[in-house]
């Protein structure tokens, strides 16, 4: 489990809403998206 994953896991466990699981890119990066309760966007890379 990479550490985005593992960031992912404990934001979504912490209230965060997923907009966009973790996944590789094209280029290599691994990256997902998070909104929090306000809904605010969070791009996790």
């Amino acid at each position: 489990m990479s550490e985005i994953d593992k960031t992912y896991n404990d934001l979504i466990s912490n209230g965060a809403v997923s907009v966009f699981e973790p996944i590789t890119e094209p280029w290599g990066q691994r990256t997902c998206y998070i909104a929090d309760p306000e809904g605010k966007l969070t791009e996790v890379i």
